[in-house]
């Protein structure tokens, strides 16, 4: 079976909820110190997020999924201009994986 069909099967909310599992990888290596899986997990976490933005049922949320995208960008791989943290992150992911 085609993945992105499995995908498309998913409600958004577990969808989302595979994107926080890797937000919360990325932010556990970022704390260990580990730029490399760090990297890895945030872009695993952001090609998640461009795979639910091409899901028809997600249409009305790409502005969001789109924030989300520069969001992780700029706090896993650039300079943090939104002044996030760990918590902040997480706190959207988390109401989808609990």
């Amino acid at each position: 079976m085609d993945r992105t069909v499995t995908w498309f099967a998913m409600p958004i909310h577990e969808q989302l909820a595979n994107v926080g599992s890797e937000v919360g990888r990325a932010i556990s290596w970022k704390n260990r110190g580990n730029e490399q899986r760090k990297e890895g997990f945030c872009k695993k976490a952001i090609d998640f997020l461009e795979l639910i933005k091409t899901d028809p049922k997600n249409k009305h949320r790409i502005g969001e999924l789109n924030f989300c995208i520069e969001e992780l960008r700029d706090y896993f791989l650039g300079n943090n201009m939104y002044d996030a943290t760990d918590e902040m992150i997480m706190k959207y992911y988390d109401a989808f994986i609990r």
